[in-house]
């Protein structure tokens, strides 16, 4: 029978008790929880924020390469210069054909109510590469047309009608937010109208 306890330590290496194998990582580290930043060359929980915070709204960072502004014109603003360059075209025609059949008199009635269609017209062509200011600008003189519409309508001109339609739609159509985003949108010195 031995005398040995039984809590005596084992055998002895010539350098000390032996030691739990270490890692290269350092010491041991708790998991990293949700929220909490990982350990510098650790790679973060999948969730967790990055080194930088969150992205905007809390949300994860957007794509690089996705464009937040649109690229092309957008349809509504096509479709707003198409308004503009129709109801101009067809003012003109009216003017015109009430000439030749009326007179200067009742041809004069009938462009005075075109006249803000004619600027409507102008500022259509800068859509492609003009700033806010042109829409702004679109919005207000459409809104001057519907007025002027309602009012050549109460005098019996009927034929106001059309370009107050073109107005309420051209309104319609750069209030949109696709539209404030390519009037909003960053352009380079060479994209950018002088006028815009």
């Amino acid at each position: 029978m031995s005398n040995a306890h039984p809590s005596a330590p084992g055998p002895q290496g010539p350098y000390g008790p032996p030691q739990p194998p270490q890692t290269s990582a350092g010491p041991p580290q708790p998991p990293a929880s949700y929220g909490a930043p990982a350990p510098y060359g650790a790679p973060a929980p999948y969730g967790a924020p990055g080194p930088y915070g969150p992205g905007p709204a809390g949300g994860p960072y957007p794509h690089p390469f996705a464009a937040p502004f649109p690229l092309t014109m957008p349809a509504g603003v096509r479709a707003a210069q198409s308004v503009n360059f129709a109801v101009a075209g067809l003012g003109l025609l009216l003017t015109v054909v009430v000439s030749v059949t009326a007179g200067a008199y009742e041809s004069g009635r009938l462009i005075s109510g075109y006249l803000l269609a004619f600027v409507l017209c102008a500022l259509a062509f800068a859509y492609p590469k003009a700033g806010n200011g042109v829409r702004v600008a679109s919005i207000v003189v459409a809104v001057l047309q519907i007025l002027m519409g309602l009012g050549s309508m109460a005098n019996g001109t009927f034929l106001g009608i059309v370009p107050l339609g073109g107005a309420v739609t051209v309104v319609v159509l750069l209030t949109q937010r696709p539209a404030t985003q390519w009037f909003t949108r960053p352009r380079t010195p060479q994209q950018q109208a002088p006028y815009a």
